[in-house]
């Protein structure tokens, strides 16, 4: 297999911004370091899994010899004004291995916003992929809003795909949505989830991308990258009637991939998942993937299907044909 060399060390210093009478100092953070941004985050997505720990690990992956990191805007007084991370992943065609970055948590503090830190701190990301052998970037925006324009008009990025989402639902009481909203009992309810899905864990854990067999273009999901999602968000291998699943559970039954060959045996998995759902008393089963592959197919029986999330794409070295990339929801930075 051919594996694209990549360079070991990142960039070192860091570079000053000037805008609106404000200075900033820029700079790559990476590993321990990544903890800084936690009030950061709380206070400007309003959201409280931004922890210390969280951040650890979701910035935990690397691939050939590439750490995910942020390049970070720091005002005067030495606080996060502005951040835009990258998550590396192993992109394979055929006999071809490169490192892609995918471009997450962007934000832009409220006192700090247009003074065009978002596009410097984009462009400061890009100039680092480049120094490390990051080969091309990838991002899941929405299409209707968000950060779409900003990747499309203001970053260079092109709309190269589109997901379309599978959507089951599942009456059953909202237990899992109660329990995460409810401290008392989310413990309880974890521990009870768990042994729920423990019990239906594959021996294998680790769940090849199902696109990679069809000749597309994918992410190389090898034990590593398994290892990772699983400490960070929870996914696992499971093995049910039809074939093995990768799937997590969060305000959702989300599924990463599957491996069903036939309709009949993807009709035997959503059966299980629809079983599964209804255990842990979760609403919906949500699965997102490239459109033109298998999936569109194998799901339209039990799955009602509709638009996703863009795939927009920019190219920095990459000898993968663009046109040939599909991605599924496990793919996404917060699967």
């Amino acid at each position: 297999m051919a594996v694209r060399p990549v360079a070991a060390a990142f960039p070192a210093g860091s570079e000053s911004h000037e805008a609106g009478g404000a200075r900033y100092t820029l700079t790559v953070l990476r590993g321990a370091d990544l903890a800084q941004l936690a009030p950061f985050y709380r206070a400007t997505f309003g959201r409280r899994e931004f922890a210390a720990d969280w951040l650890a690990r979701k910035y935990a992956c690397s691939f050939g010899g590439v750490e995910a990191f942020s390049c970070v805007a720091f005002d005067e007084r030495g606080e996060p004004a502005g951040a835009f991370g990258i998550l590396p992943a192993p992109i394979r065609f055929g006999d071809r291995l490169e490192v892609g970055g995918q471009p997450v948590d962007a934000a832009t503090g409220a006192a700090h916003r247009r003074r065009g830190l978002f596009v410097r701190l984009a462009e400061m990301a890009r100039e680092t992929c480049e120094a490390v052998g990051i080969s091309f970037l990838y991002a899941f925006p929405h299409p209707a809003g968000g950060s779409y324009p900003g990747f499309v008009n203001r970053l260079g990025y092109s709309h190269i795909d589109d997901l379309l989402e599978h959507r089951l639902s599942v009456r059953t009481p909202p237990v899992e949505r109660i329990a995460r909203r409810t401290p008392g009992i989310r413990r309880l309810y974890d521990g009870y989830a768990d042994h729920v899905v423990a019990r239906r864990r594959a021996r294998d854990g680790v769940l090849g991308n199902s696109l990679l067999a069809d000749g597309f273009a994918a992410v190389d999901r090898d034990p590593a990258l398994h290892r990772y999602k699983e400490r960070f968000a929870g996914s696992s291998v499971l093995a049910v009637p039809g074939g093995r699943i990768w799937a997590r559970r969060g305000g959702a039954l989300y599924l990463g991939d599957l491996e069903a060959a036939t309709e009949a045996d993807a009709t035997r998995c959503a059966d299980s998942l629809h079983g599964l759902a209804r255990r842990l008393g979760i609403a919906r089963v949500v699965f997102q993937a490239s459109r033109e592959t298998r999936f569109t197919t194998l799901l339209r029986a039990r799955f009602r299907q509709g638009p996703g999330l863009a795939v927009v794409y920019r190219d920095l070295s990459s000898e993968i044909p663009h046109e040939r990339l599909r991605f599924t929801f496990g793919d996404l930075d917060n699967f």
